[in-house]
Order: C-alpha cells, then structure tokens, then sequence
C-alpha cells in the first residue's frame, strides 16, 4: 500500500481589499435614497376667552406671574420657594379661598408650571385662569 504524504492545505482567506468601496458604495446608495422628512409639529390653537366669569373677590387670592418671573400674590412679591408656604396659610385661614392665577403674555411655561406645581403641594387645588375678553 502507498503512503500518501499530505501537503500542507492552503489557509482560506477572504479578500477584503474592496469591502470599505463596497460599504461606502452602500452608505452613499441609502444616503441619496433616504427621504428625510420634516416634521410639521402640533398645530396648537391657544384659546381665548369668549366669556368672562366673575370670580368672588371675597374669597379669591390673586397670583401673578411678571415676565421677569416675578411672583406676587395679592400684591406681596415673593420667591417661588415660599408660595406653598403663603398658599398653606391662605388655605388655613379661608377653606374656600379660589386661586386666580394670572401671567404675562411673554411668561415662560416654566415658571408657570412651578408655581402651579408648589400649589398642588399646598392642596390649593381650586385654581382659575384669568384671561381677558376676545374682542
């Protein structure tokens, strides 16, 4: 019987000389093919007031916001650290106190939410928005 001698097997490679043209071919196909969309948004209508309330003054605490982010309430200017704090006590004297809350056009939201936030925290839950007439 012949013996046969193996040679040595030649190692598999694969040719990679032209994969960064092929992935780049790839990236530039799906860049001119991709249709980027723009996004439109919500359209937000913000309402106006077509009536007007009468809140009762005698159990009512104004509370205004300023564009400078001023806060006062019933003409006492305060920092937003202390309004759940006044608002605890308004609370405690008057149970049926209505909190009219009023800002400037130009008022940050966030402000507005922080004030409404230290409201929550006071349970000074019957909040009214003030607006002017639609004319």
């Amino acid at each position: 019987m012949a013996k046969l001698i193996r040679g040595k097997r030649p190692k598999a490679s694969i040719p990679t000389a032209s994969m960064s043209d092929i992935s780049f071919l790839l990236l530039l196909f799906f860049m001119v093919s991709t249709v980027f969309v723009k996004e439109k948004g919500l359209n937000v209508i913000l309402p106006k007031a077509n009536a007007i309330e009468k809140i009762p003054r005698n159990h009512s605490v104004t509370i205004y916001v300023d564009s400078r982010e001023n806060i006062s309430i019933d003409d006492l200017i305060i920092p937003l650290e202390n309004v759940e704090y006044m608002m605890a006590n308004k609370l405690a004297l008057d149970y049926n106190s209505l909190f009219c809350f009023r800002t400037d056009k130009s008022t940050r939201y966030g402000v507005m939410s922080d004030v409404l936030k230290q409201l929550q925290q006071a349970n000074a839950l019957r909040v009214y928005f003030e607006a002017r007439l639609k004319r």
